[in-house]
C-alpha cells in the first residue's frame, strides 16, 4: 500500500496565494485605518453629516491605501510563484537528466526521489517501478534467448556430427538407416522444442473462456492420462471434487493440468498413486495434484517454473526416454496466470510434491 503524499505543489501554491492575499488585505486595512485616523484628527466635521466632498475624499483615501498595499501583494505573489516554479524546474531537470542516461543496456539508473513527498516524488517512484519491471523483463528475455539457443545448439551439433561421420566413407543401406533414424530423433527433438517455445509465447493469451465445473475439468484430465499412468504402474485417482466452477479456456487449462499430472506420474514410484482433487476457498478454487515421488526441494520450488529449468530430484523420470525440455512448468504457469490465477508447489502429505493451482471462482 502506497503512503499518502505529505506535500503537494498545488497545496504549496494555494497556501502562498492565501498568505500573500491576506498580507495585502492587512496592509490595505492598516493603511486605510491610518489615513482615516489622521484625517479625523485634522478635520472637525459635524457628527452624522457626510458631504459630497467628504465622500470623494474617503474614496481617495481608500485608493491611496490600495495603492500602498497592492505592490506588496503583487511582489509577494510573484516572488512565491517564482520560487515554487524554480524549485519544480530544478527537480524536473534532474529527472530529465537521469532519464536521458537510461538505455536498454543501462536500466539500472533510477530517477531521484526527494523527501518532499509531492507529485514529482510520486511520479519518480512510479517511473522507477516501471523501469525495474522493464529491467527484469529484458533480463528474462535475454536469459530466455540464451537458454533457447543452447537447447537448439545441442541437437544441431549432434545432427551435424552424425552426418559428417556418415559421409566420411561409403555406407551400407543398414548403416544409412541407422544414421537416418538418429538424425530423425534429433530433428524431432528440435521440433518439440520449437513447438514448446511457440506454446509458451501463446499460453498467456486467453481468447475464449467458458464456464466449466471442477468435476468436468478433473475427470477430463484424469481420463486422458490414465493410459500413461497404467503403463507406469501408477494409480491415477480423482480423490475429491468440489461443486465449484471456473471460467477457463478448456483446451489450455486441460493441457496445463495434464502437464502437471504427467509430471507427477513420471516421478512417482512403481505402485505409487497420483491424486487429483479440488476444493473451494474464500477467494476462489484450488486444484491440487499430488504424488508419492521424491518431492521438490524447498530451494527449487520457485525456480522450477522458469523456462529451461529442470529439477534435481533424485527419482528418474520413468516415462521418457530422454530428459524433458524444461518448458512444461513454465507453460503451466503462463496458462494459469493468463486465467488470473497462480500456481505453487508444496510438500504433499505423502512426502511427494503437491502442485496447487488457484483460480478465480464463478457462481
Amino acid at each position: 500500500m502506497k503512503a499518502p503524499r505529505t506535500a503537494s505543489f498545488g497545496n504549496w501554491l494555494a497556501w502562498w496565494i492565501g498568505i500573500s492575499t491576506t498580507l495585502s488585505l492587512v496592509v490595505f486595512a492598516a493603511a486605510a485605518a491610518a489615513i482615516v485616523y489622521v484625517d479625523e484628527q485634522e478635520e472637525d466635521e459635524a457628527a452624522g453629516l457626510v458631504e459630497e466632498d467628504s465622500l470623494d475624499e474617503a474614496l481617495g483615501q481608500v485608493g491611496l491605501a490600495l495603492a500602498a498595499a497592492a505592490p506588496l501583494g503583487v511582489t509577494l505573489a510573484v516572488a512565491g510563484a517564482y520560487w515554487l516554479a524554480r524549485r519544480a524546474v530544478v527537480r524536473v531537470d534532474a529527472v530529465i537528466a537521469a532519464a536521458t542516461r537510461m538505455s536498454a543496456e543501462h536500466l539500472g539508473e533510477r530517477l531521484p526521489v526527494s523527501v518532499a513527498g509531492d507529485e514529482l516524488d510520486a511520479l519518480a517512484e512510479a517511473l522507477n517501478g516501471l523501469f525495474a519491471r522493464l529491467e527484469r523483463g529484458i533480463a528474462l528475455q535475454r536469459q530466455f534467448a540464451a537458454d533457447a539457443s543452447h537447447e537448439l545448439r545441442s541437437p544441431l551439433a549432434v545432427l551435424s556430427s552424425t552426418l559428417e561421420v556418415a559421409l566420411r566413407r561409403p555406407r551400407s543401406r543398414d548403416e544409412w538407416e541407422t544414421v537416418a533414424k538418429r538424425a530423425l530423433d534429433e530433428v524431432r527433438q528440435m521440433s518439440r522444442l520449437v513447438e514448446s517455445l511457440l506454446m509458451l509465447t501463446r499460453a498467456g493469451v486467453i481468447v475464449r473462456r467458458e464456464r466449466t465445473s471442477l468435476a468436468q475439468l478433473s475427470y477430463a484430465v484424469a481420463e486422458r492420462w490414465i493410459p500413461l499412468a497404467k503403463a507406469a504402474s501408477v494409480a491415477l485417482q480423482v480423490c475429491r471434487v468440489s461443486h465449484g466452477a471456473v471460467m477457463v479456456e478448456r483446451g489450455l487449462m486441460e493441457g496445463a493440468l495434464g502437464n502437471l499430472v504427467a509430471n507427477a506420474i513420471a516421478h512417482s514410484p512403481s505402485g505409487g498413486a497420483v491424486c487429483l482433487e479440488s476444493r473451494c476457498t474464500d477467494d476462489g478454487v484450488d486444484i491440487i495434484i499430488s504424488d508419492e515421488g521424491p518431492g521438490v526441494p524447498s530451494h527449487e520450488r520457485e525456480r522450477i517454473f522458469d523456462p529451461f529449468v529442470r529439477g534435481t530430484a533424485s527419482a528418474a523420470d520413468r516415462t521418457r526416454v530422454r530428459a524433458g525440455l524444461g518448458l512444461g512448468l513454465a507453460i503451466v504457469r503462463r496458462v494459469i496466470e493468463g486465467h488470473g490465477g497462480r500456481v505453487r508447489v508444496e510438500r504433499a502429505a505423502s512426502g511427494g510434491a503437491a502442485f496447487i493451482v488457484h483460480l478465480p471462482r464463478v457462481e
